[in-house]
Order: C-alpha cells, then sequence, then structure tokens
C-alpha cells in the first residue's frame, strides 16, 4: 500500500475516527484504525463494537491495500507535522508516514481480524436534518440521558419520527429533556428507535467539526437487519446498534397545567444559582430551595448546610399564579444551564412534591423536566 495526501486532510479525518477508538479494549486491534487505500480515496475506519465511523478522504494512490495502524500515535504524529504533502508507505507490515523533514515508523496488524462496520451504498434515508436543528437538539437533550448502564435504555436518546416532525427524548429517571423539529422533507417512515448518547454527541462533534456548507443536512439510515442506524453527514458515517428495551412513557409524566409561572431572564436565574452553589455543593445531593413570590415577583434561591452555613439570592421574574416553595438539586438546574441557549425562561409547577418544568420563551418545541427533592 502507498499513497500521498494532504497533511490538513489526513490530520482532520484521523481526528475525527481516532475519538471512537477505545484506550482500554480488550482486543488489541481496537487500538487500530483500518486503512483501505483503492481507486484515488482512502477508506478510513474506526470501531469499539457498539459504536463505529467511515469516512473517505481524496488521495493520490499509487498502491491498493488494507492495514490497520495504532490510532493514538498515528494522529498525534500526523497533528504535529507541517501542512505539506504526506506519503505513506506500508512495506513488510511496518507502515512509514513522512514528509521533507520528518517521518515515522508504525507497527501494524493485518486486517483480517478487523470488525466490519456497515457500509451505506444504494439504500435511501430515512429522512434529512438540518446541521442546525441536529446541534441544537443533541446539545439541549443529550445531558438528561443516564450515564450508567443500570437501566441500560435511559443511556440512549430516543428519536420518534412520524412525518416532517422529529422529537428527540432523554431522561435519566430524575430529569427529561425532549425537543422537538421540524424537517423541510417528510419521512420516508415513521419510526422510534433508540440511539446511544454517545453516538449522537459523536456525530453533533463532526457536525460542528467538518464546517461544511449550511445546505449539507446530515442523512439518517436504519439498517433493520442488523438493529443498526447510520448518520451520513458530508464523508463521514457514524454507525451506532440501536439500543433493545421498552422505553418509560414518559408522556404521562409531562403536566399539562400549571398552578405557579414565572418567566425570568435565564443569566439572571443561573447567576443566583452559581452563588447558591457555594453552600449547596456541601449538600447532599447539591439540594437548593426555591421561594415563588408572585406579590413581589421574586424568586429566591437558598442553600442550608449545618457545618458551613447558609446563602440566599434573588433575582426577579413576571410571575402569575400562587405563592410555592420547592427543592432541586442545583446540579441539575447547573446543567441545563449550561445547555440551553436562548435568554429568557419560562418555569412552571403546581406542587413541590410534582415536576418542575422548564421551557425557553418563544420556542414550543422544547420541554424539561426535574423531579424535585424533599423540603
Amino acid at each position: 500500500m502507498q499513497f500521498s495526501c494532504n497533511q490538513d486532510t489526513f490530520s482532520k479525518y484521523l481526528n475525527i475516527v481516532s475519538r471512537i477508538v477505545n484506550s482500554k479494549p480488550g482486543l488489541p486491534i481496537l487500538n487500530n484504525i483500518l486503512f483501505d487505500a483503492k481507486g484515488g480515496k482512502v477508506h478510513l475506519t474506526a470501531t469499539d463494537l457498539e459504536i463505529g465511523i467511515n469516512t473517505w478522504i481524496g488521495a493520490d494512490v499509487q498502491s491498493e491495500g488494507t492495514i490497520t495502524v495504532p490510532a493514538k500515535q498515528l494522529s498525534e504524529f500526523v497533528n504535529s507535522i507541517p501542512s505539506e504533502k504526506v506519503d505513506v508507505t506500508l512495506e513488510k507490515q511496518m507502515l512509514t508516514v513522512s514528509t521533507v523533514n520528518n517521518n515515522a515508523e508504525f507497527h501494524t496488524i493485518p486486517a483480517d481480524d478487523y470488525p466490519h462496520v456497515v457500509s451505506i451504498d444504494k439504500e435511501k434515508a430515512v429522512l434529512n436534518i438540518s446541521q442546525e436543528d441536529l446541534l441544537k437538539a443533541v446539545k439541549r437533550v443529550a445531558f438528561a440521558a443516564a450515564s450508567d448502564d443500570v437501566k441500560p435504555v435511559l443511556t440512549g436518546v430516543r428519536i420518534e419520527i412520524e412525518g416532517k416532525n422529529v422529537s428527540f427524548v432523554a431522561a435519566d429517571g430524575l430529569r427529561l429533556s425532549k425537543q422537538t423539529i421540524k424537517v423541510q422533507t417528510e419521512s420516508t417512515k415513521d419510526l422510534n428507535i433508540l440511539v446511544p448518547v454517545k453516538a449522537l454527541q459523536e456525530l453533533a462533534f463532526v457536525v460542528s467539526e467538518m464546517g461544511m456548507d449550511d445546505k449539507e443536512s446530515v442523512s439518517l439510515y436504519v439498517v433493520e437487519d442488523r438493529n443498526q442506524v447510520v448518520f451520513r453527514f458530508g464523508d463521514v458515517d457514524i454507525v451506532s446498534r440501536l439500543i433493545d428495551g421498552q422505553y418509560p412513557e414518559y408522556r404521562q409524566i409531562i403536566p399539562t397545567g400549571y398552578k405557579t409561572q414565572v418567566s425570568a431572564k435565564k443569566d439572571e436565574f443561573a447567576n443566583a444559582l452559581k452563588v447558591t452553589n457555594i453552600i449547596a455543593r456541601s449538600v447532599l445531593g447539591n439540594k437548593i430551595i426555591l421561594e415563588l413570590n408572585p406579590k413581589d415577583n421574586q424568586v429566591a434561591i437558598s442553600a442550608s448546610q449545618s457545618e458551613v452555613g447558609s446563602n440566599r439570592s434573588v433575582f426577579e421574574g413576571a410571575m402569575e399564579g400562587e405563592s410555592l416553595k420547592i427543592a432541586f438539586s442545583a446540579r441539575f438546574l447547573g446543567d441545563m444551564f449550561n445547555n440551553l441557549d436562548g435568554t429568557d425562561l419560562i418555569f412552571e409547577c403546581t406542587e413541590s412534591v410534582k415536576p418542575g418544568v422548564f421551557k425557553i420563551k418563544g420556542d414550543d418545541n422544547f420541554i424539561h423536566l426535574i423531579m424535585p427533592m424533599m423540603l
């Protein structure tokens, strides 16, 4: 195998592909990236057996071949060399990467035992999502998915596809986030799929990193006979298994009304939380207390810890309804603020033991629920 390509292109795609590589895999070959050079392109593949990635870079292929190369060391070397022509040669199971003033040799592993990663050829996409909508949905939803495997279905994001409406839903049992987007072209079929949150986070990284024309959309394909989904953006395919299992019926916990509503500036809410969290981070469960006083249009956030002390921060908000006191985890509120855009938030609640509902003012397609703590 022998090919030449530009350093900047090589580096860019190596960085994208190597993110999938597991640093401590059970199989040594999973430390590697699969190279397949032929027909004027080099096909790069990586997988951790749950998520895979395929991409293609243009190259001057002098000799075709297939091999696997250590991902971490190769990408670090290519990132470190100047932006110039890079020559890659495989000889006697040793891969040489060289430029005018730099060269490195890497031990390889034959490609025969590398796991197969699905590729899409003539299949038709189920739907296409704009870059902006995809990034917005992942950012607003992914943080609410579970980070442990106690309930595997909660480590995924449920994608509900119906015509031109696509909803992304994530929940960990204590909070829930849902974003609905409207696509321009109706989906080829209605689907409900459960995608690992990591796959969507990697997809969001690729979309952000590629810097392509805004007209370039993300295409979604479902490989039903393998229970997998493929997201294609430009020359990059993110391939992921789908999570099996019954997702909780979340709709029944979303309140349909409220007794108290607050409209406030997100930054003022977040700053008050930051001040209160100085004490709250020492409290079991990071508990803070919200006191809503519609008469004065004020929201007070407080925290108390017997061995440390207490503090209180107040900000204004337009309110309607009844006075209410309710407790939340400061960490959950902080996660929400860190992942939501918009300048104004709406907070709604009915009782101190019922979920608090957070919305972005002017956007009816987003909702976030946080379960309260005991006062």
